[in-house]
């Protein structure tokens, strides 16, 4: 998988005080990923041009399980 964007820190507390580092453009990434190994991912969206771009869901959080985000 290649990214096609840049990617940022987010850094996400959980209500229970657990932190979880992400590294993406949001809670979704444009990446360029063989057809064969997009099944193992939770793919969005796929660019019409070219089926290897396609957008990748990188993480979903509850809502209530989330105390705070920041980014960086």
């Amino acid at each position: 998988m290649r990214h096609v964007n840049d990617l940022s820190r987010w850094e996400v507390t959980l209500v229970d005080g657990q932190v979880i580092e992400v590294w993406a453009d949001g809670y979704q990434v444009l990446a360029d990923v063989d057809e064969d190994q997009q099944e193992d991912l939770l793919i969005l969206g796929i660019t019409p041009s070219n089926p290897r771009r396609v957008i990748v869901g990188l993480s979903r959080f509850p809502r209530k399980a989330v105390a705070k985000i920041r980014t960086g």
